[in-house]
C-alpha cells in the first residue's frame, strides 16, 4: 500500500469510536450561510476558525491568507493558542514555493486536502516548532493509525475563481487527539471551498468601502472647497459687470463669467443633493405643504432669471390637502421649473404650473413652449450624465435628482409631448404624489382661486389661479 492509499485508510477508519462530532445537513447550511455574508476580512476569517472549531470539536485552528502585496501567506486567525503563541505564529510568512514545497502531491488524501503525518515529513523547519502545544510528545511514537501526533497537520488549500491558492484552512490539533474521519474532512473541506469564496468576497467588500471613502473625499472637496471659491466668484463677477466703463465685449464676457460660475455652483448643489439622497438612512417625512412650495418656486424661479421675462400659468384648488416629503420637495419643482425656463429659446416664457386633484394623490402638471425632447430620449433623461440638448450647457444630473426625489416621496413621474405627437411644441412632466389621507389633513391654504380640475374619476369645475 502507498502512502497516498495508507493516509485515505487512516481518515477512513473511526476505528469504532462514537465521539466524533457528525454536523447534520441543517447545522452544516447553517454554517454555510453564516461564513458566507459579506464582512470585513478579519472578522470573517476569525468566524470561520471559531466556527469550524466548535463545529467539528477541534483544539487547534488556523485560517492563513495570501497578502497580495507582498506575495507571502500569513496566519490571520488562529483559534486555541495561547495569546504569546498565537503572536508568533502570526509573525511567520510563507512563500507560495514553500506552500506547494510542504503540501506535495504525496500527501494529498483529497480534492484540496493533505495529511501530512509526522512520520512522514521529511523536512521539519524551525518554525514548524511554534506550533507545537506540548514540546515533550514530539518524539513520541504513534500508537494505532487513528491516534493524532502532536506534529501533525492537515491543510485543506482554498483558491479564487482562476485556481490561485489564495490561502489555508489547518487543523493542528484535534480535541480528541483523533484523526478525524473522511465524513469530517469533507465536511470542512465544503467550508474551506465556501470560504475562499467569502475571503474574495471580503476583500472585494474592502476594497469598495475604500473606493467609496476615496470618492466621498472628492466628493467633500467638489461639494465644500469648490462651492466656497464659486459664490465669491459670482460676487465679483458681478461687481465687474456693473462697472462703469466696460465696452459692450467686457460687458459680455463679464456675464460668461457670471454664468458660468452659476452653472458650477449648480453642479455643486446637484452633486450634494445626490450624495445626500443616496447615502441617507430611511427618512421621516412630514407634512408639506405643496401649493406653498410651487408659490415659493415661482418666486425663486425669477430671481434666478433675471433677464428673462418669465409667466407662469398657475392653476390650483382652493383647498389643498398636505403631502408626506420633506425640504428638498422645492429642489425637486426647482429643477423642473428652471429647466422650463432655461429650454425655451424666446426671451419671454410662457410656463404652465397646474396641481391636480386625484382620489389619493395630487399631480403637479408642469409645461413649457421649449424645443422639446424626442421620444428616443424621453426614457434617458432621468438617468445620470444624460446629454443635454445642443446648444445649452449643464451636467445632466438635475432631472436624475428629480427622479430619485420623486421615488424618495413614492411618488410617479413621467414626461410626454405638450402637444401629442409633435415633440418640438414643447415637454409637460407629470409628477404624482401620494396625498396625506386623514379627516384633518385637508386644510384651507391661501385664496387663490380655483381651477379647472381632473380627478381619478373625471373632472371637477374652477377658477385657475392668478398668473405670476
Amino acid at each position: 500500500m502507498g502512502l497516498h492509499e495508507e493516509r485515505r485508510d487512516c481518515v477512513d477508519s473511526t476505528g469504532g469510536r462514537s465521539n466524533i462530532k457528525i454536523l447534520p445537513v441543517d447545522d452544516m447550511l447553517d454554517i454555510l450561510w453564516l461564513i458566507s455574508k459579506v464582512e470585513p476580512l478579519e472578522e470573517l476569517m476569525q468566524k470561520v476558525v471559531d466556527t469550524i472549531a466548535e463545529a467539528f470539536n477541534m483544539k487547534c485552528v488556523v485560517l492563513g491568507a495570501l497578502d497580495e502585496k507582498t506575495g507571502i501567506f500569513y496566519p490571520k486567525a488562529l483559534h486555541g493558542y495561547a495569546a504569546d503563541q498565537a503572536i508568533a505564529i502570526k509573525k511567520t510568512g510563507y512563500t507560495l514555493e514553500r506552500m506547494k514545497g510542504d503540501l506535495g502531491e504525496q500527501f494529498r488524501i483529497g480534492r484540496r486536502c493533505y495529511y501530512i503525518r509526522a512520520e512522514d515529513q521529511s523536512v521539519w523547519h524551525d518554525d514548524d516548532d511554534i506550533y507545537i502545544l506540548d514540546p515533550e510528545k514530539t518524539g513520541a511514537a504513534r500508537e494505532s493509525p487513528s491516534d493524532w501526533h502532536e506534529r501533525d497537520y492537515i491543510d485543506f488549500v482554498m483558491t479564487d475563481r482562476l485556481g490561485n491558492w489564495i490561502g489555508w484552512l489547518e487543523i493542528d490539533q484535534p480535541a480528541d487527539d483523533k484523526v478525524p474521519p473522511k465524513d469530517v474532512l469533507d465536511r470542512i473541506q465544503i467550508l474551506s471551498d465556501l470560504t475562499g469564496i467569502a475571503i474574495e468576497n471580503a476583500k472585494m467588500y474592502e476594497e469598495a468601502i475604500g473606493a467609496m471613502k476615496d470618492a466621498q473625499g472628492y466628493l467633500d472637496l467638489i461639494v465644500h472647497d469648490i462651492g466656497n471659491m464659486v459664490d465669491p466668484l459670482i460676487y465679483y463677477a458681478n461687481l465687474l459687470a456693473f462697472v462703469s466703463g466696460l465696452d459692450a465685449r467686457g460687458m459680455a464676457d463679464a456675464k460668461n463669467v457670471i454664468s458660468a460660475a452659476k452653472s458650477i455652483r449648480v453642479l455643486v448643489d446637484n452633486v450634494r443633493r445626490l450624495a445626500e439622497l443616496k447615502d441617507s438612512e430611511p427618512i421621516a417625512l412630514e407634512r408639506v405643504d405643496i401649493k406653498a412650495v410651487l408659490h415659493d418656486c415661482i418666486s425663486a424661479v425669477k430671481r434666478d432669471f433675471p433677464s428673462r421675462d418669465i409667466v407662469i400659468n398657475f392653476e390650483c384648488p382652493d383647498v389643498v390637502g398636505p403631502i408626506l416629503a420633506d425640504d428638498l420637495v422645492r429642489d425637486l419643482f426647482m429643477n423642473l421649473l428652471n429647466n422650463a425656463v432655461k429650454y425655451s429659446p424666446e426671451k419671454q416664457v410662457e410656463v404652465g404650473l397646474k396641481v391636480i386633484e386625484g382620489h389619493s394623490a395630487y399631480t403637479i402638471r408642469i409645461e413649457d413652449h421649449g424645443q422639446g425632447i424626442p421620444d428616443v430620449k424621453k426614457e434617458q433623461i432621468f438617468e445620470r450624465f444624460t446629454p443635454r440638448p445642443e446648444g445649452f450647457d449643464g451636467t445632466g444630473l438635475g432631472l436624475s435628482v428629480v427622479s430619485l426625489l420623486v421615488k424618495r416621496y413614492n411618488g410617479l413621474i413621467s414626461v410626454r409631448d405638450r402637444i401629442a405627437g409633435d415633440w418640438t411644441q414643447g415637454t409637460c412632466f407629470d409628477v404624482s404624489l401620494p396625498k396625506l389621507l386623514s379627516s384633518e389633513s385637508r386644510t384651507r391654504i391661501g385664496d387663490y382661486g380655483s381651477a379647472d380640475m381632473f380627478s381619478d374619476s373625471g373632472s371637477s369645475q374652477g377658477q385657475p389661479d392668478r398668473k405670476e
